[in-house]
């Protein structure tokens, strides 16, 4: 499976990659306290940006032209299914702004701090941003900006991603008030995402209908029956978001995220990015590779254009290390033998693909079980127990504790989904490319070796495949002229596989692994003392460790 099509796949347990982003927050990114820096209640001063002097970059503007970057060659089929030629006739739900005019007029907007409206105490604002950043006289979109004010702020702003792609960050700067001695941290809804101008498919039936689709198909029928919802689902997208979906890349949004650094003030981008968030961290890296400060990429994705190893053979990992901890446990009952409980879960599941269970007039099928036992995977040893219980309770037929977790993993809150659901395949499909609908089911199946229990049981997705919107180009990221980036690598992450970080240490040129012995999805979110020091050290005194640390 390459590289296009790695981003594409497993898009119902991929989704999770943002939202189980909140399960770890209640840890310490870093860890620890910075050495002997002055405390202060006082809140930074205004900042009054100004448009660069002429012959300066302008921000948002990448330093060498977008066509002059090196990328992957692109599949002979490219693209070949999606519905690019699909003209919608509804009114898209999603409005645009008008235009400041021109980069200058962006670059020189004011920041209107205000304390947030959820009793946080944090400050928030919203800036415009071109909707086309190469037609900045086009119309432009909304970003939600919040800040949580520490000390003296004498650290400047620390930029913080959690991941997704679909996942707004305002969250994950509130989460972690306290932990980074005057640093301001800075949480941003990436556009199409959160507050921020975002994607908007359909409507609660509309989107139930997708995700309880079969994605495991046996037969042509229930093939076909995916590739129609998928399909379906795409021009809901459409015909919702209008072009919005044509400008929401990676590269739009750093580009956006080049805009913000400019507007607080920060010569220099200071950044921790979790897992989609280690795209955004590369990626920007190697368009402005001279606007990098202190970087952190955990839980890094695969960005070389090798072989990956597919996120199921990650999730296959964590549930074998779940099993095995069950079978040797007082804490479990569901058995003392490893094989034997693998067992009952594949029949399990095998059996709600044909007789799913009720569960207040929803419906458990395989694809949410799969998925809901995919939410506790994401954690360590920690969420062991609490999935034996959900397991249990599934099995005698109580169901309700199991479709939940689907439903968390899902973007599904209550009676409505959160915008995650629609963002995260709008920008996937965006920034990978992918073979057609042909090889889908065969480069599925060629998993199986990999994952046999939660590859069949995921299932996989035509969604990319029948989308309405082309790919960005793929960029052969390299950050070429970048400082230090400290790449940190869990071996027993579910969702990212320890792999891709060892990838990306090594194709980005100034690259230093790190690596956690551990279960886990993320390191540096957790409370590993060495992983702390490591993460301290480099962050305050830009010493980064050296490359091919281990911590356990």
């Amino acid at each position: 499976m390459s590289r296009w099509t790695h981003v594409t796949q497993g898009v119902l347990a991929m989704i999770a990659i943002a939202l189980v982003s909140t399960l770890f927050l209640g840890g310490m990114v870093g860890g620890g306290k910075a050495p002997d820096q002055p405390a202060s209640s006082s809140s930074p001063g205004p900042v009054e940006p100004t448009a660069p002097a002429e012959g300066e970059r302008m921000p948002g503007t990448p330093e060498q032209p977008l066509d002059s970057y090196a990328t992957f060659p692109a599949p002979e089929n490219r693209n070949a299914d999606r519905q690019v030629a699909y003209e919608s006739t509804a009114t898209p739900r999603v409005e645009f702004l008008d235009s400041l005019g021109d980069q200058a007029a962006y670059a020189t907007q004011k920041f209107e701090w205000k304390l947030c409206d959820d009793d946080s105490g944090d400050q928030c604002a919203t800036v415009l941003a071109p909707l086309d950043w190469d037609e900045p006289q086009g119309p432009a979109i909304e970003l939600a900006i919040r800040r949580v004010v520490d000390g003296d702020s004498s650290r400047g702003p620390l930029f913080l991603n959690p991941g997704g792609p679909g996942f707004g960050g305002q969250s994950m700067a509130t989460g972690l008030a306290g932990r980074f001695d005057n640093f301001d941290l800075i949480g941003w809804d990436p556009r199409g995402t959160g507050e921020s101008t975002h994607v908007v498919c359909g409507s609660l039936t509309e989107t139930d209908a997708l995700f309880d689709l079969d994605t495991s198909p046996d037969d042509a029928a229930e093939d076909k029956a995916l590739q129609d919802g998928s399909a379906a689902f795409a021009r809901q997208c459409r015909d919702n978001s209008g072009d919005l979906l044509d400008h929401i890349t990676t590269i739009d949004v750093v580009r956006d995220l080049d805009l913000l650094r400019h507007l607080v003030g920060a010569e220099k981008l200071n950044y921790v990015g979790v897992s989609y968030g280690t795209f955004v961290g590369a990626t920007y890296a190697h368009l402005f590779p001279h606007s990098v400060g202190r970087m952190i990429l955990d839980a890094a994705v695969e960005i070389t254009d090798s072989e990956p190893i597919p996120q199921t053979a990650g999730f296959e990992l964590a549930l074998d290390n779940f099993i095995d901890w069950c079978a040797g446990s007082d804490l479990c009952s569901l058995g003392d033998d490893a094989a034997a409980i693998k067992a009952q879960l594949t029949d399990f599941l095998t059996r709600l693909d044909a007789d799913p269970v009720d569960v207040n007039g929803r419906q458990l099928t395989q694809s949410h079980a799969a998925t809901g036992i995919a939410l506790f995977l994401y954690e360590d040893d920690e969420a062991y127990r609490t999935l034996a219980d959900v397991i249990g309770r599934a099995l005698t037929g109580d169901a309700a504790d199991l479709l939940l977790a689907a439903d968390i993993l899902n973007g599904r809150s209550g009676n409505a989904y959160d915008t995650v659901a629609y963002a995260f395949p709008a920008m996937a499909c965006v920034d990978g490319v992918d073979e057609g609908a042909a090889p889908v089911l065969a480069e599925w199946k060629d998993t199986f070796d990999d994952a046999p229990f939660m590859a069949p049981q995921m299932g996989t997705s035509y969604t990319c495949q029948l989308w309405t919107a082309d790919s960005a180009p793929q960029l052969k990221l390299t950050a070429d002229g970048a400082p230090t980036i400290l790449v940190v690598g869990t071996t027993g992450d579910s969702a990212t596989p320890y792999e891709q970080a060892v990838s990306m240490a090594g194709q980005l040129a100034s690259g230093t692994l790190l690596t956690l012995e551990s279960a886990g999805h993320g390191a540096v979110t957790g409370d590993n003392a060495c992983i702390a020091k490591a993460v301290n050290r480099f962050l305050y005194e830009g010493e980064a460790p050296e490359d091919g640390t281990r911590c356990s």
